[in-house]
């Protein structure tokens, strides 16, 4: 694949040396993703009757809260690598990685709900605002996984199978070259965009409380993670039960029972109110 959009290779650079010159693909698709997602989650916002800015605010500390919980989650997984090189906790690697996305994504709801509750905003009409635009984000972000090479599958006698021949991605993430694997983060990307249509038209559209996109989401996305973990091959995920499971689809186990079953509990409590027709995608 490409880990790199833009190589100009290595440069001599006065006062500080030898440096490499490019622009890596994963980080522009990122950087891409996060502002679909951000500008699409405060039109949403808008449409709820919610002040934009104040919005942004709360996704500011949502996202924060997110990367940084996402970088945990991975050193947690890995510790006895971090315990040995403690070195690596300020590496370049752990600086660009997302960590374990699960983990992210539930420091970032935490940090995004106590914002919400500190600037008195209604915090379930929010995270309904995200909910459409989170997946098109992971979409966009796994299309760049793809193209770094992490999160790679396990090996694919399939007619899609993918072969990377990239010394550098084989260097930064440990993904095997000439061997055809299956196209883990393609999977992913494709299952997410899946969620966005009946997240439309299915929930939003017949929504009878706040927070039922979002807990449709984290249900849809939970059994979607789940499946997508028996086609990695890569190890730096943290397996559990001998290899059976990974750290992924244990916490999935986890959240797609509760959030399916708060789900079902808050239409039943809003009862016969009907569906909110006319709200914004």
């Amino acid at each position: 694949m490409f880990p790199y959009l833009v190589d100009l290779g290595r440069w001599t650079l006065p006062l500080v040396g030898e440096v490499h010159v490019a622009i890596p693909t994963y980080g522009v698709l990122v950087a891409l993703a996060i502002l679909v997602a951000w500008t699409w989650y405060l039109r949403n916002a808008r449409a709820e009757g919610i002040d934009p800015d104040a919005a942004a605010g709360v996704a500011f500390w949502g996202l924060l809260a997110g990367i940084l919980g996402g970088k945990l989650g991975l050193v947690l997984v890995e510790l006895p690598r971090f315990v040995a090189r403690p070195r690596d906790l300020l590496s370049l690697e752990l600086l660009q990685s997302a960590g374990v996305v699960w983990i992210a994504l539930l420091a970032g709801l935490v940090g995004f709900l106590l914002a919400a509750r500190v600037r008195r905003l209604p915090a379930r009409e929010l995270v309904d605002a995200a909910a459409v635009p989170l997946p098109v984000a992971q979409a966009i972000g796994r299309l760049g996984c793809l193209a770094a090479g992490c999160c790679f599958g396990g090996r694919c006698d399939l007619p899609w199978g993918v072969v990377y021949r990239s010394a550098i991605a084989h260097e930064r993430t440990g993904v095997p070259l000439g061997v055809p694997l299956h196209p883990a983060p393609l999977y992913e990307a494709l299952g997410n965009l899946l969620l966005v249509l009946p997240l439309l038209l299915l929930v939003r559209a017949r929504r009878r409380a706040p927070g039922e996109v979002f807990l449709a989401w984290a249900t849809g996305y939970g059994i979607l993670r789940f499946l997508v973990e028996f086609t990695r091959g890569d190890r730096v995920r943290g397996l559990w039960l001998g290899g059976t499971l990974s750290t992924s689809q244990l916490i999935s186990l986890a959240v797609v029972p509760v959030a399916a079953g708060t789900w079902i509990a808050l239409r039943r409590g809003a009862g016969g109110a009907g569906s909110r027709q006319g709200d914004a995608p």
